[in-house]
């Protein structure tokens, strides 16, 4: 493990003991982006665990120019792999300028809107300023993120949107297409990630040499 993220443990530790069951807390270390989990409490609420591959959201992160000054993010929605929306935030954890890895919390606020739905039969009325039902009210910042399990989830998870954007089925798109595609995921980091390029040519149904072809193509321009 990576000696600036482990330093972080301590932390994550008790981050664990003082979160509740509906709080996943996660360490990434970004040495190996395909295997980046390396601690998780309360794995269940994303279903990963231990070994799991960073999300779409790490993946551009690591690509990014994030500010120096920038230590966290604000509260942002995504999604487990059951696509169940979840609150998340992020720590960035950064050796000499470099982002290393990332400590995350993600919480299931299902119990929160189940308790607000019970408390409205019992109460007609609320106090002035509760009016808003938590499950509406709209994070600081809209920023989106799939927990995903594994890379074959991340990938068709971007295969099959494409996919959709253009109205066909994965296997009707063109070599354009297929190259366009390529290049989103490219641009989202997919390729850090050990054995993308086998994940994206059987989804693709091509060959592993007419991925890296058409990554050639993209990354000359």
């Amino acid at each position: 493990m990576n000696k600036t993220v482990e330093s972080y443990l301590p932390f994550f530790n008790f981050l664990g003991t003082i979160v509740g069951g509906n709080t996943e807390v996660v360490l990434h270390d970004f040495t190996d982006p395909s295997r980046s989990v390396v601690a998780i409490h309360n794995g269940y609420i994303s279903g990963r665990h231990v070994g799991a591959p960073a999300t779409d959201f790490a993946l551009k992160m690591i690509n990014s120019d994030i500010p120096d000054d920038q230590s966290h993010t604000d509260i942002y929605m995504s999604h487990n792999a059951n696509g169940k929306p979840l609150r998340s935030s992020t720590m960035f954890i950064r050796e000499e300028g470099r982002l290393v890895g990332m400590l995350c919390v993600n919480t299931d606020p299902s119990i929160i809107v189940q308790l607000k739905t019970l408390v409205d039969t019992i109460v007609e009325t609320l106090p002035p300023g509760v009016e808003q039902s938590v499950d509406t009210v709209q994070p600081s910042s809209v920023v989106g993120e799939h927990l995903t399990t594994s890379v074959d989830d991340l990938v068709g998870k971007t295969v099959a949107e494409f996919a959709a954007s253009h109205g066909k089925a994965v296997a009707d798109l063109s070599a354009q297409e297929r190259q366009d595609l390529v290049r989103v995921l490219d641009g989202d980091g997919v390729f850090l990630l050990k054995g993308a390029v086998t994940v994206v040519a059987q989804f693709l149904d091509i060959s592993e040499p007419s991925v890296y072809r058409y990554l050639q193509k993209i990354r000359r321009r």
